[in-house]
């Protein structure tokens, strides 16, 4: 993707709305692009100070979507901690039940 201030201002509001909607895939495909954006600006210091404020506006986006992703990912880890501990107590009555302790 050229790295114009249009394409660079679509990409925020792409992702703006991708991390608002917990599409998090397109968060991913969208980080990738932005790398690569940010990777061909490096090469190109004139177009990179032309698209200065739309980077820095993409930057606050993207530290806010990360920021979103970091906290679905708690989220997540305590849901599977917790399907963890469910999984050990019916394991627990399996073993019981495997061992006659219970009465039929």
């Amino acid at each position: 993707m050229e790295a114009s201030a249009n394409n660079i201002r679509m990409m925020s509001v792409q992702l703006n709305q991708a991390y608002k909607r917990q599409e998090w895939q397109q968060v991913r495909q969208l980080d990738k692009k932005i790398y690569q954006i940010l990777a061909n600006l490096q090469q190109q210091p004139k177009l990179a100070e032309s698209v200065r404020r739309e980077v820095l506006q993409l930057k606050q986006v993207h530290l806010a979507a990360m920021s979103a992703c970091e906290i679905e990912k708690e989220r997540l880890g305590q849901m599977l901690a917790q399907f963890q501990n469910q999984k050990e107590g019916v394991s627990e009555y399996q073993q019981v039940d495997l061992a006659g302790g219970f009465l039929r």
